[in-house]
């Protein structure tokens, strides 16, 4: 049975508002802690559970649970943080940080296309965050315009809302919607062969779908389409003439049917796009507040040993004497 607003949950420690949504296998809850800060808690679909035999229920949860801890170990600035992982009455649940803004298929829907330089920033930023994401061995599965947060206030975005389900399907969590135009052809089979097909490139796919969309207003036709009933996919310079041609290059490639055929890094395909990696200001380690504080205190002390700053600042740095001049003679002759 799914929580409802104002159970509390987890020794009382957060109590929950609202449901924001249900994937395949999971359901996501916006609530508070004790001191109101709003977070978002994700857990598995106890009437999903119920209908498995012991064996696939096993086997999700503890790919939930597995799933979620290799998740917690990603910090990135552009990837949800996770703040902890507990289990309430039996179910796995992982609580990650709200996050204040839109997302970026709420955006394009008021806007209708955006801009190659500022499409490009936000795809750059989730192509870093994904980089860190499969340096720990797994994937995103589900990235598309829904699942890209934008901060409120910024040009910042963040990657949420992971499928976690590491790869289980059943008919009961098979979903009609997963033809979505962003989900690439070899995340419609579970067999050992299919799953073994799947790597950074399946993340790829999804990222230049999301890019195409982003750039020329219009869905991509889903990869079923295009391999069941061979329909091709439209240059996305043919829905906008402003694309430009490596961009429209690199799209088409990292959007190829077969996971072989697409740039088999994150980093190849930002390459692609002429995307190289930028220094951010959130890459510096952050100083403790204690050794800020040490710091202050030496400095003190050291200045306290001499009558003032200056005193300090010359023996540090004395000042050269002047160069002794002779006094003219008045005797010398004219």
């Amino acid at each position: 049975m799914a929580w409802i607003a104002g159970q509390k949950i987890h020794h009382d420690k957060y109590e929950i508002k609202q449901e924001l949504g249900r994937g395949r296998v999971a359901i996501t809850y916006l609530a508070e802690d004790t001191r109101g800060k709003k977070v978002v808690i994700k857990t598995l679909n106890p009437d999903i559970l119920n209908q498995l035999s012991q064996s696939d229920r096993d086997y999700l949860e503890s790919g939930f649970a597995d799933e979620s801890r290799k998740l917690a170990l990603c910090r990135h600035p552009h990837i949800v943080s996770v703040i902890e992982n507990f289990k309430h009455q039996q179910l796995d649940c992982m609580v990650m940080e709200h996050i204040d803004g839109d997302n970026l298929a709420n955006i394009l829907a008021s806007r209708r296309q955006i801009p190659e330089k500022e499409a490009l920033d936000y795809i750059q930023q989730i192509g870093q965050a994904l980089i860190a994401v499969h340096k720990q061995g797994f994937l995103h599965r589900d990235i598309k315009p829904d699942n890209i947060m934008l901060r409120k206030g910024s040009y910042k975005v963040v990657l949420i809302d992971f499928d976690l389900a590491r790869g289980f399907d059943s008919p009961l969590t098979s979903r009609g919607n997963r033809v979505d135009g962003f989900t690439a052809i070899e995340l419609y089979f579970n067999s050992a062969r299919s799953q073994q097909q799947r790597g950074a490139w399946t993340d790829i796919y999804s990222l230049a779908a999301t890019l195409y969309i982003l750039l020329t207003g219009e869905k991509p036709v889903s990869s079923c389409d295009r391999q069941d009933n061979n329909i091709g996919l439209k240059p996305p310079k043919e829905h906008n003439p402003d694309i430009s041609d490596r961009v429209n290059n690199a799209i088409l490639h990292g959007m190829q049917l077969q996971g072989e055929n697409r740039p088999q890094t994150v980093q190849e395909w930002l390459d692609e796009l002429g995307l190289k990696p930028k220094f951010s200001i959130s890459q510096i380690p952050k100083i403790p507040l204690w050794a800020i504080i040490t710091g202050i205190i030496t400095l003190l002390s050291l200045i306290s040993i001499f009558k003032d700053g200056r005193d300090l600042w010359q023996d540090l740095f004395p000042q050269p004497s002047p160069t002794p001049t002779e006094p003219a003679n008045k005797d010398t002759p004219k």
